[in-house]
């Protein structure tokens, strides 16, 4: 059996805390868990933010067992590690003390003064990240200095002006990194003391940051737009996966998606549906192999109590879920099942527009807002079936989550999730979108029929099992290690090396590669070379007619008529005016032109 390969794998996360959620970031979490229990694998989640809060909140996850223990945290200027010591940053010098008092409450505080003035004062208080400690420097009356450590390690230093400017110091073990400036919130610059540049961007900042110094011999997950502005500087081996549709509600391509999926030069896309691959394939020109891995879904809770009512489980965002529309329909039948009532579950900014069309109705007591759940599953055991509104849905982690509880569920018949995982008639209903009536009739429909509806619910998730999800992401690991490319400068033979390289090669590097093949074979006089190389230009790049021209010129050299007469046609039909123009200038292709034409 061969050696497993040592393996580095990157999660790029934004942002941590208590209002990051949802099924993204969940997938997102679980995805690393099981690739830290891969053996001889590193996992290293990348935060783009770098401050005591977002180390904080890591631990907090470790600490509640969604995150692995042995997963890495770091944020983006602890990976980007510059090759030589930084320039010096701003000194925040500390103010000479001569007695300190201390006091105990919720934290403990210090109080440093000189002679009798106080000068600097700590609060001390327990995270699950280490002791933190805020000391603010008190000797600057215009100014509120605070510097923050995590057991003693200064992380990051605040200086608040009257005039609402903020400068922010990032430290790495000691070192200061930069100096972000904002006013009023708003984004001014970075100054980088690595770089020794200032940028007034910062997503250039970003950019260049990793373009320099990110780690290369590593996998790296691309997830969906939140981190996308880093795909391109990444040099490292690139895993795209596109939480969301790239169409929007009206069923269009959205630009920024088609951008992404098209410029994205890694080695796999990943969506998490068959049906979203196939549209994918069709609407765009990935230059990577798309992979289907399916969201996993636990093992089914214990029912834990008669199933009486109907749920919603979701964020309370009306334009993407109109679960407004689910309430007009429930309305509408609710006197058929008088023991039965709607119970929605989540928070977001359609709340008070719920609660009005609630009000409206006067149906409180049959319609009501129970606000957050952590326990989705838990809801789903104790429900009748599941109203899951959306206009347009990647996946849908909670349809899984229903149908794995018994839970039949009604939703929009929109692309993916909802066509992947639900049979109308079988374990649910898919309806128009923004058809009251029709949700009204598969309300009444699933109700009546429910034992048959909830007793085929297990077999469609059979095949999001935790062992089939371990399956294909270990196989994607594998497949990418295996396809590890290598590129050996010093081989005795370069242009049989740059020629296998570019069989393996990823799509990033195969135009210089191709490149240097041509220039060595140039050297070599290796003209059947220059031909292939050329050729091979001319079908990654149709709209380029160099590639072309090259290969008329060669193939006629190499005395290949047949080939150069073809290449003549192409080129009368794709660039008619420059083909005339290289005719008048060159008539010695005139004849081959003309019998390429009538031939043609």
């Amino acid at each position: 059996m061969p050696e497993r390969t040592s393996t580095h794998i990157i999660c790029i996360v934004p942002r941590l805390g208590a209002s990051v959620g949802g099924g993204k970031i969940n997938a997102v979490f679980r995805r690393m868990c099981l690739l830290a229990d891969r053996p001889d694998t590193q996992v290293t989640l990348l935060n783009l933010q770098h401050d005591c809060n977002q180390k904080i909140a890591f631990a907090e996850l470790v600490a509640q067992g969604v995150l692995d223990p042995r997963i890495d945290h770091r944020s983006l200027y602890e990976i980007c590690v510059p090759d030589q010591p930084a320039s010096e940053g701003p000194d925040i010098a500390l103010p000479e003390w001569d007695e300190q008092t201390s006091s105990m409450g919720a934290k403990l505080r210090i109080t440093y003064t000189r002679d009798g003035v106080p000068v600097m004062r700590d609060s001390i208080a327990p995270s699950a990240a280490g002791r933190l400690t805020i000391r603010q420097i008190l000797t600057d009356p215009d100014k509120d200095i605070r510097l923050k450590y995590l057991d003693q390690s200064l992380v990051e230093a605040r200086t608040r002006s009257g005039d609402g400017m903020v400068d922010k110091i990032a430290y790495v073990e000691g070192e200061a990194r930069c100096v972000i400036r904002r006013e009023t919130r708003a984004f001014v610059h970075v100054e980088d003391f690595g770089m020794g540049q200032t940028f007034t961007d910062e997503v250039a900042h970003q950019r260049a940051l990793v373009l320099r110094y990110f780690p290369q011999d590593c996998i790296v997950f691309i997830d969906g737009v939140t981190s996308a502005h880093l795909s391109r500087p990444i040099t490292a081996r690139k895993v795209l996966f596109l939480h969301a549709d790239h169409r929007d509600a009206a069923g269009k391509v959205v630009p920024r998606s088609r951008g992404l999926i098209q410029a994205f030069d890694g080695e796999a896309i990943i969506t998490a549906t068959h049906v979203h691959k196939r549209q994918l394939e069709r609407d765009t020109s990935p230059s990577a192999p798309i992979y289907v891995i399916p969201h996993v879904v636990d093992a089914a809770p214990a029912t834990k109590g008669p199933r009486h009512h109907i749920c919603t489980v979701s964020r309370l965002d009306l334009t993407g879920k109109p679960i407004h529309q689910c309430i007009e329909a429930f309305v509408r039948v609710m006197h058929l099942i008088p023991g039965t009532n709607y119970l929605i579950y989540g928070s977001g900014i359609g709340q008070a527009r719920l609660q009005q069309l609630i009000d409206h109705h006067d149906c409180g007591d049959r319609v009501k807002l129970m606000g957050h759940t952590s326990d989705a599953p838990g809801v789903f055991a104790r429900s009748l079936l599941s109203l899951a509104p959306t206009m347009t849905e990647g996946f849908g982690l909670a349809l899984l989550e229903a149908l794995n509880a018994g839970c039949p569920v009604i939703s929009y018949d929109v692309d993916y999730g909802p066509r992947e995982l639900i049979t109308p008639g079988r374990n649910g209903e898919l309806v128009t979108p923004g058809d009251i009536d029709a949700i009204a009739q598969a309300i009444l429909r699933v109700h009546a029929n429910h034992e048959q509806y909830t007793a085929a619910c297990p077999a469609s998730v059979e095949s999001y099992s935790f062992d089939a999800y371990k399956t294909r992401y270990y196989r994607l690991i594998d497949d990418l290690n295996a396809s590890r490319f290598s590129f050996d400068i010093g081989a005795p033979d370069l242009k049989a090396e740059a020629l296998a390289a570019l069989e393996r090669a990823p799509g990033r590097h195969r135009e210089r590669l191709l490149d240097l093949y041509i220039h060595l074979c140039h050297l070599s006089r290796d003209l059947g070379g220059m031909y292939d190389g050329f050729l091979e230009k001319h079908h990654k790049a149709p709209d380029d007619q160099r590639p072309l021209v090259r290969c008329i010129w060669l193939s006629r050299r190499l005395g290949q008529q047949d080939a150069c007469r073809g290449h003549l046609r192409d080129f009368a039909h794709g660039f008619p005016d420059a083909h005339a123009q290289f005719l008048r200038r060159y008539p010695e292709f005139l004849d081959l032109s003309e019998t390429a034409q009538n031939s043609g």
